[in-house]
């Protein structure tokens, strides 16, 4: 189980890449976090939502929304 830590990670990368529109797939994701997404995330768009009550939405607090690309295994956070 990733901790929230873990994807506080992703939070500073994209706060340090600061481009409107910031394309990544998943396994860039996972090596961010440094860990492996868990099966939900390929699965279920809701994973990638915008809810702040899920652990993984830290790219909420630094200003992004998250839409995944489940098919090509991509994400693509926007600057909301």
């Amino acid at each position: 189980m990733v901790a929230r830590e873990q994807y506080e990670r992703l939070a500073h990368h994209l706060q340090q890449d600061g481009r409107e529109r910031v394309r990544m797939t998943f396994a860039d994701v996972a090596r961010v976090i440094g860990e492996e997404l868990p099966a939900s995330a390929f699965k279920h768009s809701a994973w990638w939502g915008s809810d702040p009550q899920h652990t993984q939405a830290v790219w909420l607090g630094v200003g992004y929304l998250a839409t995944p690309d489940l098919r090509a295994g991509q994400v693509t956070f926007v600057r909301s």
